[in-house]
């Protein structure tokens, strides 16, 4: 496969990786996080020396978008009680809003101090070392949240999008392969499988199944009149790897 079009393959990979990710908070929320400040106030009023109100409260900041409440909040939670591990994975997602990279880290490790079993704080800190480009921390922070969570929605797409990142196509099949166990109908996973399976394996039979469940289930599908026109390819060629390669 000539190296433009394999860069080609890459940069769309991971943008479909994204895209997919970036929609899972694409609903309104502005009352929902609304209602949860003004819940979560209302607790601290009625049991000022607790810290999980604070805690909760400063998230509902955090998802609302304001990051300085958020920051100030959970820091008054950590006051009250120190060895809160929520407290600190908030900070670290605090952190990571502010592009503060280093520090995010730091909070997310506090977290897994406090707690060994905070197996969220692994969530983040793949997301955090794929941000810098530290591939092989994220791959382990990934799988680490994955054997506890291994049904997780998107959590194996986000391992996917760091084996492309490495090129490493056959580990994207198998962190792919693990997103359809959770949702066989994932649009952007059986998109990017079908395209890998064509441009990396030249498998003409699995690159159409899944492109064509892509088009199937998904309307609004990316470039559909590109992938209508990958899939007439394919199926005009007769180029196929062996049986049991890819």
């Amino acid at each position: 496969m000539p190296k433009p079009l394999r860069r080609n393959l890459l940069e769309i990979l991971i943008m479909n990786l994204i895209i997919g990710l970036l929609a899972i908070g694409a609903y309104s929320r502005n009352r929902v996080w609304n209602d949860e400040v003004r819940l979560w106030m209302d607790c601290i009023q009625k049991s000022p020396n607790k810290g999980r109100p604070y805690v909760n409260l400063g998230l509902a900041y955090l998802n609302s978008g304001d990051y300085g409440k958020a920051f100030e909040i959970t820091q008054k939670s950590i006051q009250i009680d120190p060895k809160s591990p929520i407290a600190y994975h908030n900070l670290s997602l605090v952190y990571e809003k502010w592009e503060n990279l280093e520090q995010a880290v730091r909070m997310a490790q506090r977290a897994l101090e406090l707690d060994p079993k905070h197996y969220l704080a692994y969530y983040t800190l793949g997301g955090i070392y794929f941000k810098s480009q530290q591939y092989e921390k994220a791959e382990e922070a990934y799988k680490r949240f994955i054997q506890s969570f291994p049904y997780f929605p998107e959590a194996h797409n986000l391992l996917a999008a760091v084996y492309a990142s490495q090129r490493r196509f056959d580990r994207v099949i198998e962190a792919l392969d693990g997103e359809l166990r959770v949702n066989p109908l994932h649009s952007l996973a059986n998109l990017n499988l079908g395209q890998i399976y064509w441009h990396e394996f030249r498998n003409r039979e699995k690159a159409l199944y899944h492109l064509k469940i892509a088009l199937a289930v998904d309307p609004f599908l990316p470039d559909r009149g590109k992938i209508r026109r990958l899939v007439q390819e394919i199926e005009s060629s007769s180029s196929s790897i062996p049986p049991g390669k890819g």
